[in-house]
């Protein structure tokens, strides 16, 4: 502390030389005070930068969302299946991804269709290691074109037998929820995750499940029965479903995959590791074009 002194001459209040010349012990903690508060303002802001840059990498999460109040859960399924509504068109992609002898080979076929007149089109892409091919069909009420060597530019006319139409063709290829989460699956399993939003004025539920695939036959007897070549795949350990359905239970998304994947070895040798399915419209106008050149021209026309 400062020491004050009394000079001899009067009552005068006087500072020594020594205490003008040194910085007194108020002024050294005054100015270590304000070192501390300099440094907490960096940590604080240091820390308020790393908040905010976490919070905006992980924002779209699932936990994230739902902790905002814009994912709810889904609700539980019920226990009476849902009933089929009709499907007047559909518009929906289907890929099934795959290794053949350790080269990948995924094949994505997008489909239109409209149940109502009969008609349809299917476009076929197909990747094996580098290289891309891709093929188109064009189904009518009474015929198929397919394209020629000259890719839309040939087509060659085949008569559509009616008894045996394409798989694409039927309205039920798109399952309803109860033909994947069946009852077995539902009393023997719960879903990882799940989540209900609303996507176009439509309310879209998910549902996650991480099964052991030897259980699978025992607890989804459904999913085994509709992708049995999963299961070829060897030293796989657990299959993954991902399902979305509207709120007629009509799937929207559905994926199956299985961990690990293995590149198929031997001769020939493919095993398909996942399979997907989107949906992107539903009983909405589909306008199938047929090519001018594969239409029906009337007799005598010159």
């Amino acid at each position: 502390m400062t020491q004050i002194r009394e000079t001899t001459t009067g009552s005068t209040l006087a500072i020594s030389f020594q205490d003008l010349m040194q910085p007194s012990k108020l002024d050294m903690r005054s100015h270590k005070r304000k070192k501390k508060r300099g440094k907490k303002l960096i940590t604080t802001v240091l820390f308020l930068g790393l908040v905010g840059g976490l919070g905006y990498h992980f924002r779209d999460t699932a936990l994230v969302q739902r902790v905002l109040g814009h994912q709810k859960s889904a609700a539980p399924l019920p226990k009476e299946p849902f009933v089929r509504p009709s499907i007047t068109s559909a518009e929906y992609s289907i890929t099934l991804s795959a290794v053949q002898n350790g080269i990948p080979n995924n094949v994505t076929t997008k489909v239109r269709n409209d149940y109502l007149t009969g008609s349809g089109e299917s476009t076929v892409e197909s990747q094996v290691g580098g290289a891309f091919t891709s093929a188109q069909e064009i189904r009518t009420h009474d015929f198929i074109f397919r394209p020629g060597v000259a890719f839309g530019t040939t087509w060659t006319r085949q008569p559509r037998a009616p008894e045996t139409p394409t798989t694409y063709d039927a309205p039920e290829f798109i399952p309803m929820v109860n033909d994947i989460v069946d009852q077995p699956l539902r009393d023997g399993a719960k879903p990882t995750s799940s989540k209900s939003e609303r996507v176009g004025g439509v309310t879209i539920s998910s549902l996650t499940y991480v099964i052991n695939r030897a259980r699978v036959p025992e607890i989804a007897p459904a999913i085994f029965a509709r992708v049995p070549w999963l299961f070829d795949v060897p030293n796989a350990t657990t299959l993954t479903v991902e399902v979305s359905y509207d709120e007629t239970g009509l799937v929207r998304h559905l994926n199956f995959r299985v961990d690990p994947p293995q590149p198929g070895t031997g001769s020939d040798a493919t095993w398909v590791t996942s399979y997907t399915m989107d949906v992107t419209s539903l009983n909405s106008p589909v306008a199938i074009e047929v090519p001018v050149d594969a239409a029906d021209v009337p007799a005598g026309t010159p």
